[in-house]
């Protein structure tokens, strides 16, 4: 399965709201968490992913989001 990057970034805030949209679209997301838990939001990044097909529909869901 092809995985498409949607968001890379350090907010937690902004992934939490990114997860919660796509749930409610009935897209599958994955998240990988490369943060640091002693350093949460300064160290690290928090990549999520979707299926390559939902990639277009994904982000036109989160355009206004991520603006």
């Amino acid at each position: 399965m092809d995985r498409k990057l949607i968001y890379s970034g350090n907010s937690q805030v902004i992934v939490s709201g990114i997860k919660n949209a796509l749930d409610e679209a009935g897209i599958t997301y994955f998240e990988i968490n490369k943060s640091d838990s002693s350093y949460p939001g300064i160290l690290g990044e928090i990549d999520v992913f979707v299926n390559t097909a939902d990639a277009h529909k994904a982000k036109a869901l989160l355009k206004d989001m991520l603006e």
